[in-house]
């Protein structure tokens, strides 16, 4: 093993006694040119890497004109100065292109690599010592690192040569880690797949494949069991749009059921991290109570829209988001364990998907959600039928939640490696 030094960077450490520090403006020249280009490749940057933008079907967000916008030169690496906790934001470039001037954009000097120092800084990322350096209204709001700071940021300094073998075997590795990530995630994709087969199975064929069909009268359902009804959801309850107040009623009060609560769960958790000032009236109008059936009403895409939750035990005191519409069923027609999962079957899905139109933003209106269509078996039915999926679906996220941790564990392997490369604690031959 190499003699070691204190590199005089808390968060680096010990690094190699032949290596050094710099500031990133003595290894990077930041470029910050003008496009002027009637047609440019528009790219963007994201944690999977630089990748062509769709401008065609206003994919993200859409300029009047990409005249300012920053060339990209193959070799490039690109940071995302504006988002500094949610991962490794960022990468080198293979393609030639322009990208928004948001985005700080440099080219290595000779004789420093610019993938080692891609690896380098998504070590930054991850150890979220460029978060502590950034600057704004508020951690998650408009946090962002400055040019200036970027510039002046530690940098390791090695031999080219080093340089270059280190990131290759980075290279290397990475791409076998990969590999294993890609399985595993390809074994959860298809667990999830089969999760949604068998729910959508079971609340539109029921437990019975030998039951008396007959024919739904919706096309995308098909036949369904001759003694369940078929309705739509304006029989079923009432839609009412969430709450809508300031920033600066938020962080403090009562419960505050969120977009991602909805999104995220197939029932409601019965903690929440959202709190929300409320006055008595507000909290009586937009109360959430046991039955209740949540939607998502708004994103940027129209596959995160109409996603539903249930409510299986009255929240006191709690109110729901605006971007959020909530069914309070009439009577106990339907069974809150069997809507927790119909409202989530891929039939309800392909209702949405079809019917749903997108402008710059998917919406769910209130019309939309009452037209959707709704089966009602027997309550019996319902009940056996939740208690099947219960059972079954427990059964897969339990194997899903052991390849997510498996894939963690990877994950952080992974990091560690890339840190001991990057900063010289582990050799490479």
């Amino acid at each position: 093993m190499k003699e070691m030094k204190d590199s005089g960077v808390e968060w680096i450490g010990k690094i190699p006694a032949d290596w050094s520090m710099i500031r990133v403006k003595h290894a990077f020249i930041r470029k910050n040119e003008k496009a002027m280009q009637e047609e440019p490749i528009v790219l963007s940057l994201a944690r999977s890497g630089v990748r062509v933008r769709d401008i065609s079907n206003n994919e993200g967000q859409v300029a009047e004109s990409y005249f300012n916008y920053n060339p990209v030169a193959e070799g490039d690496l690109l940071l995302n100065p504006m988002d500094l906790y949610s991962g490794a934001n960022c990468s080198i470039s293979h393609i030639n292109g322009v990208i928004s001037p948001a985005y700080i954009n440099l080219k290595s000097k000779e004789g420093f690599n610019p993938v080692f120092y891609d690896y380098y800084f998504k070590v930054q990322y991850w150890l979220m010592a460029f978060f502590s350096f950034g600057k704004g209204v508020s951690f998650d709001n408009r946090w962002t690192l400055s040019v200036e700071t970027l510039m002046n940021y530690p940098l390791v300094i090695l031999s080219y040569e080093e340089q270059c073998k280190r990131a290759d075997y980075l290279e290397s590795e990475c791409k076998k880690i990969d590999y294993i990530i890609a399985k595993q995630q390809e074994i959860i994709e298809k667990l999830k797949v089969y999760k949604q087969a068998i729910i959508t199975e079971a609340v539109t064929k029921g437990l019975n494949s030998d039951v008396e069909m007959k024919d739904s009268g919706i096309e995308f359902i098909g036949r369904i069991p001759s003694t369940w009804k078929v309705c739509r959801l304006r029989n079923i309850g009432t839609p009412q749009n969430g709450i809508s107040k300031g920033g600066e009623f938020f962080g403090y009060g009562y419960p505050f059921v969120s977009y991602g609560d909805v999104y995220r769960n197939y029932t409601l958790p019965i903690h929440f991290d959202g709190l929300i000032d409320t006055t008595d009236n507000e909290r009586k109008d937009y109360s959430v109570e046991k039955g209740d059936i949540f939607f998502t009403r708004t994103s940027e895409i129209v596959e995160e829209v109409g996603f539903s939750s249930v409510c299986e035990k009255t929240i006191p005191n709690a109110t729901f988001a605006g971007f959020v519409i909530r069914v309070r069923p009439y009577d106990d027609t339907l069974y809150t364990g069997y809507s927790k999962y119909y409202f989530r079957s891929s039939h309800h899905r392909a209702f949405l998907v079809k019917e749903m139109n997108l402008v710059t933003r998917a919406s769910l209106g209130q019309d939309l959600l009452k037209s959707m269509p709704v089966l009602v078996p027997p309550m019996e039915e319902q009940k056996e039928i939740a208690k099947f999926l219960d059972k079954k679906c427990s059964a897969i996220d339990d194997a899903i939640e052991t390849k997510q941790k498996i894939i963690n564990k990877i994950v952080l392997y992974k990091k560690s490696l890339i840190y001991e490369i990057v900063t010289g604690k582990r050799e490479v031959k």
